[in-house]
């Protein structure tokens, strides 16, 4: 061998060396990284969560409860870091928001419709469902109010159901009709004849003429508000479930038209007409304060539709002295108006808005909100403090009362329910002030309705209002 070759062979060895020397270090340290983590790839170090205070306020919407902000904050803050952002949503813009970007809305049942159309809120997540304490005694109103087409979409906060309370009347024709509520198909008749020998006597123990009633509701009609109009309605439907109204509902599902036309609701009407002609001063209030005026009376008789306040102490003393002539009938029908609770669809904070709706619908937030807001209800098995009051105590006998499912054929609460029952609103209020054109104005209102259909599209409409019936998915 040349000398040369032998100094090419160990230009090109000398290379080769190096490699397999560090190649040898490269795979003894592999071993060593192995060796020293395995343990630690099986079970991996948990990674924390940042903390609450640290992720994006949640942000809740009260859609026409604005009561409930400064008792939900005050409540939330020192039970969690989780920082909230409250809006106050007005109730007729709902339907026409957009983005809807709410971690959690908190709105009146009969927004239901509105919300599950516009896929802003999605069926109640399962971490809501399997938080929430199952109560065999959950009233059925409760879950009626939150299902729409077979789906649980909300957790409910209330679902008071409109009740009757008097003082000085015989309220023996209320229960009559409300006997033959189950008992008999062709309700029309026998409603009409109930509701007059219950409004004769009225008229006969307050004794004032019939001009000078007129005068009093005419004066009352001239200033109502558009949040007394929407009461209007309620009474409205009130006394329309009295009806062949209470199991043939309001639309004939086949056409998709409205049966405002036919007898039940123009008889509804007129009842309507004489019960304001004969107590203006409760027909288009607040429940609470319609049932506040008729219970604390100075008058020889008084009568409301609505509901018993809740919050201890406003009412008047009074109310102690009436017990013997005091008397709630055991009629009652549910407007959709208590508070329910959704988890926004679009939320990227579903388990923390899973959390706040297990949280707000716990008996200790329930109290609390209750003292504020007539939308929020106690849970059947909570001690109750206005059980003291006689109204209130009679009151909750019948609104508890679920032998008889209470039909949802007139609960109004599809989408776009909120401009059905504006149209409504002014129907009643024109035929209060001509009660002799009450037909024909049912008629016209009739009309409106179906054009109302029409323009937001007839399939679209008649698959919402079968899933708030409960008959399609």
């Amino acid at each position: 061998m040349t000398i040369e070759s032998f100094e090419t062979r160990v230009a090109i060895s000398m290379p080769l060396k190096i490699i397999m020397k560090f190649g040898f270090l490269l795979f003894f340290f592999g071993l060593i990284s192995l060796s020293g983590c395995g343990s630690g790839s099986k079970n991996p170090e948990p990674v924390a969560e940042p903390p609450a205070s640290s992720r994006p306020a949640l942000k809740i919407w009260l859609v026409d409860a604005p009561e409930l902000e400064k008792v939900i904050s005050v409540r939330w803050q020192a039970a969690s870091d989780q920082t909230l952002k409250i809006e106050q949503i007005p109730l007729d813009s709902v339907s026409t928001r957009d983005p809807f970007n709410a971690d959690v809305v908190t709105y009146p049942g009969i927004l239901l419709g509105d919300l599950v159309q516009k896929e802003a809120i999605g069926r109640l997540p399962a971490q809501a469902m399997a938080k929430r304490e199952p109560d065999a005694e959950e009233p059925v109103r409760w879950r009626n109010i939150v299902t729409f087409g077979g789906q649980v979409y909300a957790v409910p906060l209330g679902a008071s159901n409109l009740g009757t309370v008097m003082v000085g009347l015989d309220d023996s024709p209320l229960k009559e009709l409300d006997s033959l509520l189950s008992s008999i198909r062709d309700l029309n008749a026998q409603s009409m004849e109930q509701w007059s020998l219950f409004l004769n006597q009225a008229e006969s123990v307050l004794a004032t003429s019939v001009a000078d009633r007129r005068k009093s509701l005419a004066d009352r009609l001239s200033k109502i508000t558009p949040d007394e109009k929407a009461w209007l309605v309620d009474r409205f439907l009130f006394v329309a479930s009295t009806t062949n109204a209470r199991s043939r509902g309001l639309f004939d599902l086949v056409k998709m038209e409205s049966r405002l036309n036919l007898p039940d609701f123009s008889n509804s009407a007129k009842v309507l007409f004489r019960i304001a002609q004969i107590f203006p001063e409760t027909i288009a209030v607040d429940p609470t304060k319609a049932w506040d005026l008729a219970v604390s009376t100075t008058d020889a008789a008084s009568f409301a539709v609505g509901w018993p306040n809740s919050v201890v102490g406003t009412v008047s003393d009074s109310i102690a002295e009436l017990n013997g002539n005091l008397a709630v009938a055991p009629l009652t029908w549910n407007p959709n108006k208590g508070l329910i609770a959704s988890v926004g669809k679009k939320t990227r904070q579903t388990a923390v808005s899973c959390q706040f709706l297990v949280w707000l619908s716990e008996p200790e937030q329930r109290e609390a909100l209750r003292a504020v807001c007539s939308g929020v209800e106690l849970n059947v098995q909570q001690s109750d403090r206005n059980n003291e009051r006689d109204d209130y105590r009679a009151f909750q006998t019948v609104n508890r009362r679920d032998s008889r499912v209470e039909t949802m054929a007139i609960s109004l609460r599809m989408a776009n329910a909120v401009q059905y029952r504006a149209i409504l609103a002014d129907c009643l209020v024109a035929a209060l002030r001509e009660p002799d054109q009450i037909d024909s104005i049912f008629a016209s209102c009739s009309e409106k309705w179906d054009q109302l259909t029409a323009k937001l599209g007839i399939e679209t409409q008649r698959i919402s209002e079968e899933q708030s019936l409960g008959y399609r998915k």
